[in-house]
């Protein structure tokens, strides 16, 4: 290759040992000047703040470190000796050098005050099982809304060998009246205790039910549980509940207002509970049809209550 079909290149000429020293005095310069910014934000931050440990009401309380402050005052004590001027002053000297500052008024959190608890003894003799305790899983402040409704209550024999043992039997619905509710049953040797047992498992078992308007149901919905089969339909507002007696109970327990029904085949109380709960978890929400026919929630609620035509989404 010749000189002319060579290509142009620029030469530097810098001597690398004064490079190298111009590279480590400017690194220097950086580190010094980190340094002190350290050293003034670490000071200016020991200055401003205490040491939050000392009395975090979470991790750390000054109350349960009084055993150590007062060690850190007798070894102080120690250390001066017999100077009765010094002496006065051990507490505010220990305070700062330990940095020790007293939490302010407003520094401690307020938690909410929770009932008493409940005596195992008053549990098994309540009449009528609503009281609150932390096994059933529900704020004390919703347990004050709920309803109760003792739907069933009835004797019943079991026959062994050795005779008859009867004993007593209780289904129980409670709810909020704002779609959440819950069905329970209970077994014992005394009514009142039964009832107590139905409850308490109601309310564990709550679950929340959508509601079209606050309402209504969402559809028409027909459901078969055992011999009984259902059958639900949605209604305009001020229709009222015109469905069963046992139905209607329930109707208000979860907040539903305005429903018609029939119940085909055994009427037996116990099913039909059953089978209203198991009715009302079978509805289909707006947002679950959008999502499954690829429309939007607005379309949804317009084809189906508006008549609009609906508007697929692309993808």
């Amino acid at each position: 290759m010749t000189k002319a079909n060579q290509p142009a290149c620029i030469s530097l000429s810098i001597n690398p040992h004064e490079l190298d020293i111009r590279a480590f005095s400017a690194s220097t310069a950086v580190e010094k000047q980190r340094g002190t910014l350290g050293t003034v934000v670490s000071a200016a931050m020991t200055k401003s703040f205490p040491d939050f440990s000392k009395f975090d009401p979470i991790y750390d309380d000054v109350s349960e470190n009084a055993s150590i402050i007062e060690l850190w005052k007798k070894q102080k004590a120690q250390e001066l000796g017999s100077n009765i001027s010094s002496a006065s002053n051990i507490e505010a000297m220990v305070n700062k050098e330990r940095n020790i500052v007293d939490p302010p008024a407003n520094f401690f959190r307020k938690y909410p005050k929770q009932p008493a608890k409940i005596n195992l003894e008053e549990v098994t003799n309540a009449d009528d099982g609503m009281f609150w305790s932390e096994d059933l899983l529900i704020p004390f402040e919703q347990f004050g809304k709920l309803s109760k409704k003792t739907l069933v209550v009835k004797r019943t024999t079991q026959m062994t060998s050795k005779g008859k043992i009867p004993s007593m039997y209780a289904m129980v619905v409670v709810g909020n009246g704002m779609g959440s509710a819950g069905f329970g049953e209970g077994k014992s040797f005394e009514a009142s205790k039964a009832v107590v047992l139905a409850t308490r498992q109601a309310i564990k078992s709550m679950q929340h039910f959508p509601r079209y308007d606050d309402r209504t149901i969402y559809h028409d919905i027909e459901h078969k549980f055992k011999a009984t089969k259902l059958l639900l339909w949605a209604r305009r507002p001020g229709f009222g509940c015109r469905v069963s007696p046992m139905v209607h109970e329930i109707c208000e327990c979860i907040g539903i207002q305005d429903l018609a029904g029939k119940i085909h085949g055994s009427r037996n109380p116990m099913n039909v509970i059953k089978t209203v709960f198991g009715a009302l978890q079978t509805q289909r929400v707006p947002a679950d049809l959008a999502r499954a026919r690829g429309m939007r929630l607005l379309d949804v609620y317009h084809t189906y209550y508006g008549n609009v035509k609906p508007t697929y989404v692309r993808k």
